[in-house]
């Protein structure tokens, strides 16, 4: 009953140890799947970054066209320049007035929502079509009207007509300004009703329209719901505005790269698309799978071994020599000089690894007798690594299938000792010379059949 009971213990032991090697594996290999999605993830926003130094090199071309003083700002370099492309949005910071805003519109446009605001308390002012000239000495016609969109929720629609600016160098005539508030009010109207019906609006385009510019705003959080070509407008107080650098966001699962450059009080932030963010999720679960997968075969294929002595727990010289040789230490003399010959010191060596392997973990110190005398070795660095490179090979040549094991030297009162720590294997049973050993207390024996049928049970 009791060899029922220590057979029992030995192959619970033995399951034990795989299963610690086997979450090792795992845990190695799921984070070589998240250095995997890292990786992805930095591949493909890095395709996009020729396209963040451009839009880098436009907001600081325009940034350097503009020179504002006190309240106002001289923008001609910048609104006659036709051979940049503008920043999506330059905004004065001392005034927060907001200089050019591209001109994007339809439900797919690329929106930052940190500078999507408008002070509505401006827009208010022009409840009556009314003329206002821009702190950049644009003159604009200027008409607002609050519009419900049904419920209690309301919507600020302001649209502009450009009386004079750079497009327009002739300033429209005060006899036309009927025509234009008239204009201006009928397309506020349209606007009004587009945001009222049950179907999407269709906003208003600069060709075919009687305004240059609009927008709808949430008068409760200041947003701008949607905008056209650009019309006169300020940042609310309050609004944030963004930090100098690249910044990456998500827009109607589009994921967009923003960089921000300022120029003193000028700020300009331009933005170029990276992807759809479900098919960047999807490239990423690839590189996760992909990866892991990859790295959780690889692991058990090469570096099972490696595992399974990390999980043990080698003692010292000086902790070994206390307790003696016993079933998990063993002591060895030597090893023959000749590193391409071996004999009977090294077959016994490779019994005791045999034996740990299929028994349990063990350290085998060589340089100390069987008395637990430490001789030492003589080794300097390059006998040392002859030592090494002869075990291995032994290992390698004899034993089937290799165990894991690891090498190591100890010095202990100034002698150098060899330290071969086994752990025990998971494709039991391990065979010299067509021989399996096995550990009994201090001493490597032959299995006896029954021994061999449990160390193949635990498979």
């Amino acid at each position: 009953m009791s060899a029922l009971d220590s057979a029992s213990r030995k192959s619970l032991k033995s399951h034990s140890r795989r299963k610690h090697v086997d979450r090792k594996i795992r845990r190695f290999s799921v984070s070589m799947g998240v250095a995997g999605t890292l990786l992805t993830l930095l591949v493909y926003v890095a395709s996009s970054y020729p396209f963040v130094l451009h839009w880098r090199n436009i907001n600081l071309h325009a940034l350097s066209e503009i020179d504002c003083t006190g309240l106002t700002c001289d923008t001609s370099g910048f609104t006659t320049d036709s051979q940049w492309e503008d920043p999506d949005y330059l905004i004065d910071t001392r005034t927060r007035y907001i200089i050019d805003v591209e001109a994007q519109t339809g439900p797919n446009r690329g929106r930052f929502s940190p500078l999507d605001y408008s002070d509505t308390d401006f827009l208010a002012r022009f409840r009556q079509p009314t003329s206002y000239t821009t702190p950049d000495g644009e003159v604009w016609r200027m008409y607002s009207k609050a519009a419900p969109a049904g419920g209690n929720k309301s919507f600020e629609v302001v649209v502009g007509y450009a009386v004079k600016s750079p497009s327009k160098p002739i300033e429209t005539p005060e006899s036309l300004m009927g025509d234009v508030d008239s204009a201006l009010e009928r397309e506020a109207d349209k606007l009004a009703l587009g945001l009222s019906a049950p179907t999407a609006p269709v906003w208003p385009s600069r060709s075919g329209s009687s305004v240059d510019g609009f927008q709808v705003v949430d008068p409760q959080t200041r947003q701008v719901v949607e905008q056209g070509p650009w019309l006169p407008s300020f940042l609310p107080t309050g609004v944030s505005l963004p930090v100098p650098g690249l910044k990456l966001y998500i827009y109607n699962d589009i994921v967009y790269a923003a960089h921000t450059d300022t120029n003193g009080r000028l700020l300009a932030t331009s933005f170029s698309e990276v992807g759809n963010s479900w098919w960047i999720a999807c490239w990423c679960a690839a590189g996760f799978f992909c990866t892991s997968a990859i790295t959780n075969f690889l692991s058990r294929r090469f570096l099972r071994n490696y595992f399974a002595l990390t999980g043990i727990r080698v003692p010292s010289l000086k902790e070994s020599l206390r307790s003696g040789e016993g079933q998990n230490v063993e002591f060895k003399r030597g090893l023959s000089d000749n590193e391409n010959r071996s004999g009977s010191v090294e077959e016994e060596l490779l019994k005791s690894i045999t034996a740990f392997a299929n028994s349990n973990d063990g350290v085998i110190f060589i340089g100390v007798d069987d008395a637990g005398h430490v001789k030492g070795l003589g080794l300097d660095f390059s006998h040392k690594d002859r030592m090494e490179r002869k075990i291995r090979q032994l290992i390698r040549a004899r034993i089937l299938p290799t165990p894991p094991v690891q090498l190591a030297f100890e010095e202990f009162s100034e002698l150098v000792v060899g330290k071969v720590a086994v752990a025990k294997g998971d494709v039991p049973p391990y065979m010299i010379g067509g021989t399996i050993y096995i550990r009994h207390g201090s001493s490597d024996v032959q299995a006896r059949p029954d021994e061999v049928v449990r160390l193949v049970s635990q498979l």
